[in-house]
Formats: structure tokens, C-alpha cells, sequence
């Protein structure tokens, strides 16, 4: 042993294991739940609106609009064919995106609040305490 060397072995640092495979497989599920059921809620929205009147533009009903250079692409024939087939579809992949936000937006927040009270402390045992005001404003 020489007389810079460390007997000692070098410690080795926790692993840090990421996210739990559980809440990765929720949040898979969820990229293809949400917008399934976002779409299916539109279908429904569509039809409630255009009973109670609701303003929304005209070119959005009846078949979508495509254009005959589009057409003569040999690959997207079947696929575009099909597209005009599909009545309101552009009123419903509005309501769809705008679902699909809305449903983002909810999550979003009602994790954040669980994650505020089941999760770690915001201050670690070697953090300083916030610092106090000993002084009052000064007020005019």
C-alpha cells in the first residue's frame, strides 16, 4: 500500500430506478384511453349542439373536402375515399382535441394536488429554513 492510496473501497451510489414501471404502462393505457373516449364524447356533443343550435361553422358538417390532385395519389386512394365517407368528421375531431385538452388540463392539476400530499417534503434535512421577515413594510 503506498503512502497516497486509500485502503478504503469507494462507496457506491444509490441507483436510481426512474419511474415505476406501473405509472409507465398508466400512462400508455392513457395516450390511447383519452382520446378514444374523447372522440366517442364528441360524437355525442355534436349531436347535443346541433339540436340546441349551438354556432358552430357550417363547413364543418357533411363530408370533409378533399382536394382531386390529392385523389390521383395511387397509395392514399383507399384511405381518402374512406375520409369522405365519414360524415361531420371535422366537427368531431375539434371536439376531440378540445376534449382531449380539457381531460389533460383535469389530470394534470388532480396529480399535482395528490403529488403536493403524498409526496416528499419540499425541504431536504440540508436545506435552510425559509428566511422570516423581522421588519415591517414600509407604508406610505
Amino acid at each position: 500500500m503506498g503512502k497516497y492510496s486509500s485502503f478504503s473501497r469507494p462507496r457506491q451510489k444509490p441507483r436510481d430506478r426512474g419511474v415505476h414501471p406501473l405509472m409507465r404502462g398508466i400512462g400508455c393505457i392513457m395516450m390511447f384511453v383519452v382520446p378514444i373516449f374523447a372522440y366517442g364524447s364528441s360524437v355525442l356533443v355534436v349531436g347535443y349542439a346541433v339540436k340546441q343550435g349551438w354556432p358552430i361553422p357550417a363547413e364543418w358538417f357533411g363530408p370533409p373536402t378533399i382536394p382531386p390532385l390529392l385523389l390521383k395519389v395511387q397509395g392514399l386512394q383507399p384511405i381518402l375515399y374512406w375520409l369522405q365517407g365519414q360524415i361531420n368528421l371535422e366537427a368531431y375531431l375539434f371536439f376531440t382535441a378540445v376534449i382531449t385538452g380539457v381531460v389533460g388540463v383535469v389530470m394534470i392539476l388532480l396529480y399535482g394536488y395528490i403529488y403536493t400530499i403524498f409526496g416528499p417534503s419540499r425541504y431536504g434535512p440540508l436545506d435552510a429554513p425559509p428566511v422570516r421577515k423581522k421588519f415591517k413594510e414600509y407604508k406610505r
